[in-house]
């Protein structure tokens, strides 16, 4: 097996190639966290196989850096599984497990999100922010999706997008318990689903439709 064939045999964009011949590998994690087995795994490959630096992307993933050729299989079977753990990204910041200002859990519910996301076959990527608190480091605003902890629930956030055209995301709903939250998310993302055109993320979308159509389809009033 030739090493493209190899590659092709590893979850989508866990591996990609450089410029200068090497590559770039990505060990799974889930929402940003890594236990001290993973930890100690990655060291180890680092070390083993003098690779220069290891970096964080914004997907809050970790991104080892130059892996010679010759060396990518002996890496990646060192490092067990690779590649991200979701197709869409849900960044949660540290919430109340870690911030005096946290309201609400937001790191299980950015994989809770993330696995949400993962049941539908979207037009293109959908990039979503869970923040604890109103600071909303996170950006959940300008996210495709967004939920923002408060202290009465949640805050539902769908549409934003920080990219070119700047598009703060709308409130759907304000102050809903965690599984409210997520039923109304999970109506208005089978909208966009099943609606959106080709690489139309969800500012574009909401643009096009209606807000209105977005609103009816997550309350179920349509």
């Amino acid at each position: 097996m030739d090493i493209k064939e190899y590659i092709d045999t590893l979850p989508l964009k866990a591996v990609r190639p450089r410029a200068d011949g090497t590559y770039t590998v990505i060990p799974r994690m889930h929402g940003g966290i890594l236990d001290a087995e993973q930890l100690t795994a990655i060291t180890k490959v680092v070390q083993d196989n003098g690779l220069p630096q290891v970096r964080i992307t914004a997907g809050q993933q970790l991104l080892i850096d130059s892996v010679p050729e010759d060396r990518l299989e002996a890496v990646i079977e060192a490092l067990g599984a690779v590649g991200a753990a979701y197709r869409h990204k849900a960044l949660g910041c540290l919430g109340t497990a870690g911030c005096k200002l946290g309201q609400q859990d937001s790191q299980s519910v950015a994989v809770r999100l993330s696995e949400l996301l993962e049941t539908f076959t979207m037009p293109t990527k959908v990039k979503a922010g869970v923040s604890g608190c109103s600071m909303c480091c996170s950006e959940s605003m300008v996210r495709d999706v967004g939920l923002i902890g408060r202290k009465r629930g949640w805050t539902v956030v769908f549409g934003g997008n920080a990219g070119k055209r700047v598009r703060q995301g709308d409130v759907l709903a304000e102050d809903v318990s965690e599984d409210e939250a997520f039923a109304i998310l999970g109506r208005a993302l089978a909208l966009y689903a099943e609606n959106g055109k080709k690489k139309e993320r969800t500012a574009r979308f909401v643009e096009r439709v209606g807000l209105d159509a977005v609103r009816e389809a997550a309350f179920n009033e349509r």
